[in-house]
């Protein structure tokens, strides 16, 4: 099992990414491989079309 952490650029941008999906993930917070797919699509349709940048990552631990 792999195991991902999700970070953001500011904590703004992490508040911002909870409430536009209704989420509650801290920055730096582990993600299992079992959320990795939905998730890696959230974070790449949030940065490229709230943000408009690279706000939040995602990537292997």
């Amino acid at each position: 099992m792999k195991v991902y952490k999700i970070t953001s650029a500011t904590n703004s941008f992490m508040k911002m990414f909870n409430n536009y999906y209704d989420y509650e993930y801290q920055n730096g917070e582990f993600v299992s491989d079992k959320d990795y797919e939905a998730l890696k699509n959230e974070v790449s349709h949030f940065n490229n079309n709230v943000a408009m940048g690279p706000a939040i990552n995602i990537e292997e631990a």
